[in-house]
């Protein structure tokens, strides 16, 4: 039986993407799908089935305990760990050979004596902060090499760092603004210096994630990692109109009643929304708990927000559709109308011949749908409208 409630994710979109991404690599250059927080909602297991199958060359976590699950589910390309490992972690990262993620000097100590517990070499990557400043030390690259180097059962395979989006760790500021890649190179440049003279020349270099990997080919370096735009989507300072993605997830539950109701009825707490006409109210049995209409915590403290929300309640007061958001029942867009709850949604179903037991499709931030919502595979209708 199928659940009530589900995601439904496109492995063929999944692949197309990868696929797409791969066609502005040079051939020298491996490609990183990333499949942190839950493949960002898609089912972590899923998602990266379908990103192997198409070639990604690695995969990317935040933590050892999702790429457990990757090498549990019987995944055997290599795995990055972004986050560093507990020192409690670090035989369960051996053990799964994973490649830890290595900020500061003293971790390297508990990495040598969990290899040793192990019996089997570990594999870990350095990270440097240029500028971002959410994750590093206060140890110089040159040091955490050299500490390194002298333990022949910890392999270093690169050094990485990572440029956030609108000037956030770029090393060179608004240089970038100008030429583009301009802090990768320079990173690329240090970087492959500090090496040289701790005798670890020759390892790998990757920084570009998604928006990166757009905006400069010179910073693509040995590997990118890539992932919002590998889900469908375009960070939102890229380039727009230059590649066709799929849409991969769609958040779908049924209507499990309908109701008429009067003019001048109040719909849901707070009788926000208060129908203009007889109309006919669906129920759906998805709600804040499954992650429907919940906002960034930036947006909530943001003055347009506040402004927005008081013209929509104002709105619904009046009858009118009080959410941008609209389901979607059998490619007829209805709106959601009055305040959701924790379970529960109702849609102005009136104008459409919708009965107990459609399809609904609902609009949702990928990564906040509540993971206990079955991931299931399936094919979503692609619009006119991919990027």
């Amino acid at each position: 039986m199928q659940p009530v409630t589900y995601v439904a994710v496109d492995l063929d979109a999944l692949s197309h993407n990868l696929r797409t991404v791969r066609t502005r690599l040079a051939e020298n250059v491996r490609l990183m799908a990333v499949v942190k927080a839950n493949a960002y909602g898609h089912g972590l297991q899923l998602a990266a089935g379908a990103f192997t199958e198409a070639g990604a060359d690695w995969l990317g976590v935040s933590t050892v305990a999702e790429g457990v699950r990757l090498r549990q589910a019987g995944l055997e390309l290599p795995v990055l760990v972004f986050l560093p490992a507990l020192a409690d972690e670090l035989e369960a990262l051996i053990e799964h050979q994973l490649t830890g993620t290595i900020v500061a000097s003293n971790e390297i100590q508990a990495y040598v004596e969990a290899t040793e517990r192990v019996g089997r070499d570990a594999q870990v990557q350095i990270y440097v902060d240029t500028g971002l400043g959410r994750l590093g030390s206060d140890d110089p690259l040159a040091e955490i090499l050299a500490r390194a180097e002298v333990h022949p059962r910890l392999n270093v395979s690169a050094i990485y760092t990572h440029f956030g989006p609108g000037a956030s760790g770029t090393m060179l500021g608004g240089i970038d603004d100008l030429k583009p890649g301009a802090s990768a190179r320079a990173f690329a440049t240090l970087a492959a210096q500090t090496a040289r003279e701790t005798a670890t020349a020759g390892i790998d270099l990757h920084c570009a994630a998604s928006a990166l990997f757009l905006q400069a080919s010179e910073a693509h370096f040995d590997m990118v990692r890539i992932g919002t735009l590998l889900y469908g989507q375009k960070p939102s300072e890229a380039p727009q109109g230059t590649m066709k993605l799929r849409k991969t997830f769609e958040l779908r539950s049924h209507i499990v009643a309908i109701q008429t109701l009067p003019s001048g009825s109040p719909v849901g707490y707070g009788g926000e929304f208060i129908t203009r006409r007889d109309s006919r109210i669906a129920t759906v049995p998805v709600g804040l708990a499954d992650g429907l209409g919940l906002a960034p915590t930036s947006l909530m403290r943001n003055l347009r927000y506040v402004a927005a929300e008081y013209m929509r309640r104002r709105r619904a007061n009046r009858g009118r559709t009080d959410r941008a958001g609209c389901a979607m029942i059998a490619d007829q867009a209805v709106p959601i109308v009055g305040r959701i709850s924790m379970d529960q949604c109702c849609l102005d179903v009136t104008d459409i011949a919708a009965q107990v037991g459609a399809e609904v499709a609902l609009p949702t931030r990928r990564v906040s749908t509540n993971p206990a919502i079955p991931r299931l595979a399936g094919s979503i209708k692609q619009g006119n409208d991919e990027n």
